[in-house]
C-alpha cells in the first residue's frame, strides 16, 4: 500500500493520448507490413513454428488494438495482461527457431498434443461421459485419449531428460527465457505480468492507495494511468522483437507485405515510439518515494 501525495499526474512528460495515438500509428504501418494470411498446409506440417509465427504475429497485432480501445476508455490499465503473453510469444519462438527443424518438431508435437489431451480430458472429469456424448465424443473416443496421454507423458518424460529442463515433465518459463536468451526480459516482466492475470497479495497490496489517517482506493486515477503508459509501450516493444525473431520464415508463414512499402516507412512510428520515452514497471512512488526523497510519512497516522 502506498500513500497518496497529492492528485497531479506520475512525473512523465508523455501524455497517455500522445501514447496512444503513437501505438496506433505504430499498429497501423506494421499492420501494412506484416500483413498475417494463410499459409500452406503442407509448409505448416512440415515445420509447425510457422504455425506459431502466424499465430503470434495475429494475436499481437490485434492486442495492440485492443490496447488503445481500453485505454481510450480508461481501461488501459488492464492491458498489463496482454504483455504476459506477447513476452511468452518472444521466448517461445526463440527457443523453437534456435532448435534443428526434426527436434523442433517433435518437441513441438509433444507439447501441442499434450496441452490439447489436458484440455479434453479435463472437460471429460468435469462434465461427465453423458454430456461428452451430447457433444459428439464417443466414450471409446475418450478412453483412446487417455491411453494416448499416458504415451505422450512417457515420451515428454524422456525429452526432459535428454534436454535437462527445469520445471518437471514440462519445460519451465524460466528455462524457456535462459535458452532463448531472454532471461534479463523474464525476470523483468513474467511474474510481474503473471499478477495481472492470477492472485495476488503483492498486486492487491500495490493497487491500494490513501493516507493512513484517511481512507484508501483501489481506483487511483494516477496509477491506472501508468500502468496504461507501460502497457502500450511494452506491447509494441515486443511486437518488433518478435518480428525480428520470426523475420526468416514470415514468408514460409503466410506473412506478406505491400512490395512498394520498405521498413522505412516504419521509422517515423518508432521515432515518435522513442520520443514517447521508456515506461518502468514500478514507479517509485509506489514505495513512497518522490522527486524530493521518501515521503515523511511520521504523523501521518
Amino acid at each position: 500500500m502506498s500513500v497518496t501525495e497529492g492528485n497531479g499526474p506520475v512525473d512523465r512528460s508523455t501524455s497517455l493520448i500522445e501514447r496512444i495515438e503513437a501505438v496506433e500509428e505504430f499498429a497501423e504501418v506494421t499492420g501494412r507490413l506484416l500483413v498475417v494470411g494463410d499459409m500452406k498446409w503442407a509448409d505448416m506440417e512440415a515445420d509447425f513454428r510457422l504455425l506459431a509465427i502466424n499465430n503470434a504475429l495475429r494475436r499481437q497485432q490485434e492486442t495492440m488494438q485492443a490496447a488503445v480501445l481500453l485505454a481510450r476508455q480508461d481501461l488501459g490499465h488492464l492491458a498489463v495482461a496482454f504483455v504476459r503473453a506477447s513476452l511468452e510469444d518472444v521466448m517461445y519462438l526463440e527457443f523453437f527457431l534456435s532448435l534443428d527443424l526434426d527436434d523442433s518438431q517433435k518437441l513441438f508435437t509433444l507439447l501441442g498434443i499434450w496441452d490439447s489431451l489436458r484440455s479434453l480430458i479435463a472437460q471429460r472429469n468435469y462434465i461427465g461421459d453423458e454430456e461428452m456424448a451430447q457433444l459428439w465424443y464417443p466414450k471409446a473416443f475418450l478412453d483412446s485419449r487417455i491411453a494416448d496421454k499416458e504415451k505422450i507423458k512417457t515420451e515428454l518424460k524422456a525429452l526432459q531428460k535428454q534436454y535437462k529442463w527445469s520445471g518437471g515433465m514440462l519445460p519451465s518459463g524460466d528455462w524457456i527465457a535462459d535458452r532463448a536468451g531472454k532471461q534479463g526480459l523474464y525476470d523483468y516482466l513474467h511474474a510481474a505480468t503473471s499478477r495481472a492475470l492470477h492472485f495476488s497479495a503483492g498486486e492487491i497490496l500495490r493497487r491500494g492507495w490513501g493516507q493512513p489517517s484517511g481512507k484508501l482506493s483501489t481506483d487511483k486515477a494516477e496509477f491506472r494511468d501508468h500502468l496504461a503508459h507501460f502497457a502500450l509501450d511494452q506491447l509494441w516493444r515486443l511486437h518488433l522483437e518478435t518480428w525480428q525473431a520470426s523475420e526468416p520464415l514470415l514468408e514460409a508463414s503466410g506473412i506478406s507485405s505491400d512490395e512498394e512499402l520498405t521498413f522505412d516507412v516504419i521509422k517515423p512510428a518508432l521515432d515518435r515510439l522513442g520520443a514517447a520515452g521508456k515506461v518502468p514497471l514500478v514507479h517509485a512512488r509506489e514505495w513512497n518515494l518522490t522527486p524530493d526523497g521518501p515521503l515523511d510519512l511520521e504523523g501521518r497516522g
